[in-house]
């Protein structure tokens, strides 16, 4: 079994930058993951895809230096199940509010005695020959990463961080500040001290902390500023970003 991409860049103290995936066709994942990103988000959450189609990404990662994150719909140890014997390894919860949340995740992501996860592993048959040898490094194997975006899961961030199994939290400005009344208003003096008090009470847990930016924040901002990973575009938001620069180029040069 390889060694967990993302984990092991942690342990060796680098500075992640990625970007999201709405797992809209490998050849977008294959030409990210070469541009050398660290890590793809494949967004299951708000994302058209299913585990198939998850599983055809994940493959075409299997063979990069990118670290594949699945981002379950929801936090559902049957979904999460199912990513899992698809070959998911490293795994994002949305919305985990309370330390029982977080330990639920924790818990599907690993067999017994660790975990509540089911055995039947469907893509490991044609991987591995001692599928019982596998089993038994399969657990340390899983990343887990919540994410923290609301209030109530700021008001708990310390005990959510605590819980053993999370390997890592990242924050979600954008419905956080939704929780607040004030969605995507960054500058609204209750989200900023709000989202402070999450990255503090990460930031105590020692554990990697992640986000995506939000207001003027640029992604060298973050990373100085203690986070471990930063997902600042997504392929859409790329691919529009220069489609547009490029249109508007021609039509400044040529009129029209």
């Amino acid at each position: 079994m390889p060694t967990n991409k993302l984990r092991a860049k942690f342990a060796a103290g680098r500075k992640c930058l990625g970007v999201w995936s709405n797992v809209i066709d490998t050849i977008y994942t294959e030409s990210l993951a070469a541009a050398g990103f660290d890590f793809i988000i494949l967004d299951n959450e708000h994302g058209p895809s299913m585990p198939r189609d998850t599983l055809l990404h994940m493959q075409v990662l299997s063979r990069m230096d990118c670290a594949a994150i699945v981002r379950v719909p929801w936090n559902d140890q049957v979904y999460i199940k199912r990513v899992l014997d698809a070959g998911a390894d490293t795994i994002m919860v949305p919305m985990v509010e309370t330390a029982e949340e977080a330990r639920a995740a924790v818990a599907a992501c690993r067999y017994p005695p660790q975990g509540r996860r089911s055995f039947g592993p469907w893509r490991q048959l044609g991987l591995e020959r001692d599928l019982d040898a596998w089993r038994e490094r399969a657990n340390d194997e899983v990343f887990v990463i919540v994410q923290v975006e609301s209030a109530k899961a700021v008001e708990n961030v310390d005990a959510i961080a605590a819980v053993e199994g999370v390997d890592a939290l990242f924050i979600g400005p954008n419905d956080l500040s939704g929780t607040l009344g004030r969605l995507r208003a960054y500058d609204d003096p209750r989200f900023l001290s709000t989202v402070e008090k999450a990255m503090a009470g990460i930031r105590r847990s020692g554990k990697p902390m992640g986000a995506v930016p939000w207001g003027g924040l640029t992604t060298a901002q973050m990373l100085r500023d203690g986070f471990a990973m930063v997902a600042a575009s997504t392929e859409l938001t790329l691919l529009v970003g220069a489609a547009r620069a490029e249109v508007d180029a021609h039509r400044k040069a040529f009129g029209g």
